[in-house]
């Protein structure tokens, strides 16, 4: 006789109710709870079943990967016998200093990740001098110093190029390294060689004067006017040149430029420049704490009260509700 706990609870094996997977024979059954239909079905010696359960043992530690590995394990074991002893595994959590190969790791427990990231930071230190010594082994041998051991050995000897290598150009050997180079630079050609835009600071910044030589000697005239020819004098208007009355024509014409191009500027940027009109912009029509408008309509959806709708029929919803208000005001024709 079952007791009224077996009657309650489904016996195992069963597929739990929800399985989306495929079961043998479970659309041609009908007639029972799925979860003793299925153990039935598991159980039945003339259906083909797979040769597996579908959800692997929980019992056995087949599947069950143990992290840090004891190859990790070993080789931070063996770190700490050649080096200085800073780590040693189980690295305690707490430790504040840096841990090699730490950043890029989470989703594990600090010892965890510290062991894996020390043991992948070993690992590359170990390539890394195993690549040296074999260099220097290669130097050894071909260089006379070392003798081979086997035919690999012997081949480094017959190499073409043997190390270490000659340095062919001595005076290149700062080539390839960073150093700084003074490099002469031209400075940037004026393309506005107008005196009147010139900087206020270049020392062209002036009207070229008249020459003051001895005519009455033959070679000064020739050579007076050999120079006119190439420097004609300025006749022109000078601007703000009456301001420097008294001056020679270098330092006169210059001051005079200077306070043209400096008033210049000065009105480009004030006078001169566009005009932008602003406007306030037009007030709203429509209020955003009013509920009644004046020129809108309530949406046809509203559900609240409307003043003296009920009495009024024959528009729509949105004109008859425009300005509703005006019941109240009683200037609303009925």
């Amino acid at each position: 006789m079952s007791t009224g706990a077996e009657l309650l609870s489904t016996a195992d094996p069963h597929l739990i109710p929800g399985y989306a997977g495929y079961c043998p024979q479970y659309r041609y059954r009908c007639g029972e709870t799925y979860g003793s239909l299925t153990h039935k079905l598991l159980l039945d010696p003339t259906i083909n079943h797979a040769e597996t359960l579908i959800l692997s043992n929980r019992v056995t530690d087949d599947y069950e990967v143990q992290r840090p590995p004891k190859n990790d394990i070993d080789i931070v074991n063996a770190r700490y016998k050649k080096t200085d002893p800073v780590f040693i595994h189980p690295i305690m959590p707490g430790y504040e200093g840096f841990t090699p190969k730490m950043k890029a790791r989470n989703g594990q427990r600090y010892t965890v990740l510290a062991t894996e990231g020390l043991a992948e930071f070993e690992q590359a230190q170990l390539k890394n001098e195993a690549a040296l010594n074999e260099i220097k082994k290669t130097i050894a041998i071909q260089s006379g110093h070392g003798e081979p051991r086997n035919i690999e050995e012997r081949l480094l000897m017959k190499s073409e190029f043997k190390l270490p290598m000659l340095a062919v150009r001595p005076d290149c050997v700062g080539v390839m390294r960073n150093l700084s180079l003074d490099e002469q630079h031209e400075k940037p050609r004026d393309h506005a060689p107008s005196p009147y835009f010139m900087d206020n600071a270049n020392p062209q910044k002036y009207f070229i004067s008249p020459i003051q030589m001895d005519l009455t000697d033959s070679e000064q005239r020739m050579r007076y006017s050999l120079i006119r020819e190439t420097q004609r004098r300025y006749a022109g208007h000078i601007p703000y040149g009456y301001a420097h009355f008294g001056k020679s024509n270098v330092p006169a014409t210059n001051s005079a430029l200077c306070d043209f191009t400096s008033d210049y500027r000065k009105r480009q940027s004030t006078e001169w420049a566009p005009v932008t009109i602003s406007r306030p912009d037009p007030p709203l029509m429509i209020q955003p704490t009013s509920i009644y408008h004046k020129h809108v309509g309530m949406l046809p959806n509203y559900l609240g009260h409307v003043p003296g709708e009920t009495f009024r029929f024959g528009r729509t919803f949105g004109a008859d509700t425009k300005d509703a208000k005006r019941w109240l005001r009683g200037d609303s024709p009925i």
